[in-house]
């Protein structure tokens, strides 16, 4: 079997290389080093996608958006004209659902067989073969394509027999960790801003109930002084656009998600279009006028902040409740089974340690906001606390009204 890949970035270079001792594996970018790279490790170099699409059994691709992979299948120089009849498209690319389905269709028409297979957690979890792959697809795309994912990957989930439900999937969890991200960072601000050391708040809170994946990664880089991502924050903002589009088909409502979005292209807007997803680390910073890391790095007990670190780390956990339920009910509304939601919730970057408690009331329709008091008491807290050091509270806010209307 000759397997092609197309888009050597960040995400898909680290995937491709994971190939290049179990398959026959071709390469396309438009950058040459890049491709000088692969041929040294033993890849095939394809002079142009045509060329790829003529050879191979099964095409890759990891490109920027869906326009991208709409231009290369169906431009004017597309490659979906040079696909042999059988051949499977795997679209790694983190894109538009609708489109998605479009470009499956078209390709049907000539036996084309297409699934959908974004991934979520990350370079380093790529690079490690631990990023969560979310496929979706026919049975004859999955059994195929099945094989050369978890070469991938040892978490590749298959999300549903419709093309554009991996994606949806993607979408979804990447909105719900967005929300983590920036809530949890602005909840850290308070903690500084009260005066203590920020190891001390990170230990605590990942051993709480409030636990996520911000707190087991990028706060814990930001205590060693390193960084957890390169990921781009266009890229991001474009999920949490896709995120909000799957929100206005359904009808539904998504304040923190649509926030989210808003300090993202802000960020966008301070640090120029090259900014990173690190950077919501120097936005939070401007916005509560404190910083973030400082010079503590020893081990040390929480002492007398005990009481504050457990109340913010309840007040966390209240915020990931309510990004959880935004991101799941478009899910159920989409009609993605619950059980898949939850998989991706838990493997990749929307997990939370409340996460799987929350999620197995939803599947059950147990599910009651009653059941998370002690965390809404908590976020009330910590927003007086706010308050009456200055701090804006916007994520945690808009977590708290959410609180409080369910509550009337």
């Amino acid at each position: 079997m000759k397997v092609g890949y197309i888009g050597l970035g960040a995400m898909g270079g680290s995937l491709a290389r994971h190939l290049i001792a179990d398959v026959e594996l071709v390469v396309y970018d438009r950058n040459p080093e890049t491709l000088a790279t692969f041929a040294a490790l033993g890849a095939g170099i394809a002079d142009t996608p045509q060329a790829l699409a003529q050879s191979c059994d099964i095409v890759m691709l990891c490109l920027p958006k869906s326009s991208d992979v709409g231009d290369l299948l169906f431009g004017a120089d597309g490659i979906a004209g040079h696909l042999r009849a059988g051949t499977l498209v795997i679209d790694q690319t983190s894109g538009v659902p609708a489109l998605t389905i479009g470009f499956a269709n078209k390709l049907a028409v000539d036996n084309v067989l297409f699934m959908d297979a974004p991934v979520s957690g990350g370079i380093p979890a790529a690079q490690k073969r631990t990023v969560t792959i979310i496929a979706s697809g026919s049975d004859d795309a999955w059994s195929r394509g099945r094989p050369i994912l978890e070469t991938l990957s040892s978490k590749t989930l298959r999300c549903g027999q419709r093309v554009g439900d991996g994606q949806a999937l993607k979408l979804l969890t990447n909105g719900i960790g967005a929300c983590y991200r920036l809530a949890t960072l602005e909840l850290v601000a308070l903690w500084r801003k009260s005066g203590f050391p920020l190891q001390a708040l990170v230990v605590a809170l990942n051993r709480s109930v409030g636990a996520n994946f911000t707190s087991r990664n990028m706060l814990v880089g930001l205590v060693e002084g390193r960084s957890t991502t390169n990921f781009a924050m266009t890229l991001m903002v474009k999920d949490l656009d896709g995120a909000l589009d799957l929100g206005r088909q359904t009808a539904s409502t998504l304040p923190l998600t649509t926030t989210a979005r808003g300090l993202m292209q802000s960020a966008i807007g301070l640090f120029g279009e090259n900014a990173r997803l690190d950077d919501v680390i120097a936005l939070t910073e401007k916005l509560s006028s404190v910083r973030l890391a400082d010079d503590f790095h020893g081990q040390s007990a929480v002492g007398a902040a005990g009481d504050l670190a457990e109340t913010l780390s309840k007040a966390v956990a209240a915020c990931n409740v309510i990004a959880v339920l935004e991101g799941v009910a478009v899910g159920r509304k989409l009609g993605l089974a619950e059980a898949d939601i939850a998989r991706v919730i838990e493997s990749g970057s929307a997990w939370c340690q409340i996460a799987a408690k929350l999620l197995s009331s939803i599947e059950a329709n147990v599910f009651t906001i009653m059941a998370y008091q002690a965390e809404y008491q908590a976020l009330e807290h910590a927003a007086a606390l706010a308050a009456q050091l200055g701090l804006p509270f916007l994520m945690p806010g808009i977590a708290l009204s959410r609180f409080r209307d369910a509550s009337i």
